[in-house]
């Protein structure tokens, strides 16, 4: 695999990338399926660090494969390996996709977690009719820089490598391009690069299927609107 730029400088990788763009200037998340597009991010991310390869050609073929156990060096993703690795069948050396989306439950709030504690996002203690919650508001800054890259990448202002290609298959399958604003032309420009269109020689092919088997699996990449509130969590 072309290693381009595949360590992330953002805490927690593309989970970490997506939760924090998931989540609104004034507090909130938008109305996307969290738990799904981030538990997709984290096979992602494995599949950057070449853990794992996609397989299969249909939302419901799609399997996970365990390629390598090795320990990667980060703590947070070494638990997703071995999370993975714990529902891996020996017959098949895979799980299925949809069984590791179900597998993760909760997974969305367990990395705003952390992303509070690294200061990437701000929790707010707030209180209706009694009962007390949290609202999140994540650190413009940080929220900016990543929102940049994803402009650039859409407005070939910036070559695709394999970590952006599949941040923008993970926006696109989440259908988080509507609540990030993006234009049409730039909504159309992330769709061809979800199609491996104008790619470039530095993604990987086993990045480019990865990207269109976790933008499938998403189940909200359609161009047909979106990106409602998501309420105050």
């Amino acid at each position: 695999m072309h290693r381009v730029n595949d360590r992330s400088r953002f805490a927690f990788g593309l989970p970490g990338e997506l939760v924090l763009l998931a989540h609104k200037p004034r507090g909130g998340h938008y109305a996307i399926n969290t738990d799904t597009v981030v538990a997709a991010a984290e096979v992602g991310e494995l599949v950057l660090g070449e853990r794992v390869t996609l397989t299969g050609t249909r939302r419901s073929n799609f399997r996970v494969r365990l390629d390598d156990e090795t320990p990667t060096g980060l703590s947070w993703l070494d638990e997703v390996l071995h999370q993975l690795r714990r529902k891996i069948r020996s017959s098949t050396g895979s799980v299925s996709l949809a069984s590791w989306f179900h597998a993760r439950n909760g997974v969305f709030g367990n990395y705003r977690t952390r992303l509070v504690e690294h200061g990437a996002l701000r929790a707010e203690r707030r209180s209706l009719l009694g009962i007390r919650y949290h609202r999140y508001f994540p650190e413009e800054r940080q929220r900016e820089q990543l929102l940049d890259q994803v402009r650039a990448v859409v407005d070939h202002e910036r070559a695709v490598d394999n970590r952006t290609a599949l941040l923008a298959a993970l926006i696109h399958g989440s259908g988080l391009q509507w609540g990030l604003g993006l234009d049409r032309a730039q909504r159309r420009a992330l769709r061809a690069l979800v199609r491996g269109e104008a790619l470039g020689e530095a993604v990987d092919p086993l990045v480019t299927h990865a990207g269109a088997a976790l933008a499938a699996a998403g189940g909200g990449g359609s161009d047909g609107g979106g990106g409602g509130d998501g309420g105050g969590g």
